[in-house]
């Protein structure tokens, strides 16, 4: 899942160090767990950036996402964003 290939994307040189640690942190966690463990790594981080009063853009949730899924089957794709698309709904 995550590897070092991470610190090469173009997208990931203007994001806040902090974020960027607590990104890089999800990653090393998530790496090699099932589908169903990655929805409760990313409320963890969640809670991490909120506490830190941080928050992702929108645009630095995608990258996290496409990290997150960047080998995951076709289904575990569509699986991973219903399930992140019923919890954005159970937010608002």
């Amino acid at each position: 899942m995550a590897d070092s290939s991470y610190n090469d994307n173009p997208k990931m040189k203007n994001i806040d160090p902090r974020k960027l640690a607590i990104l890089i942190e999800l990653m090393k966690e998530a790496k090699g767990k099932p589908m169903d463990k990655l929805l409760p790594l990313i409320i963890s981080t969640n809670k991490k950036l909120q506490e830190q009063q941080l928050s992702f853009t929108k645009d630095e949730s995608e990258l996290m996402i496409e990290i997150l899924t960047k080998n995951m089957s076709a289904k575990e794709k569509v699986q991973f964003e219903m399930l992140r698309k019923f919890m954005e709904t159970r937010r608002q």
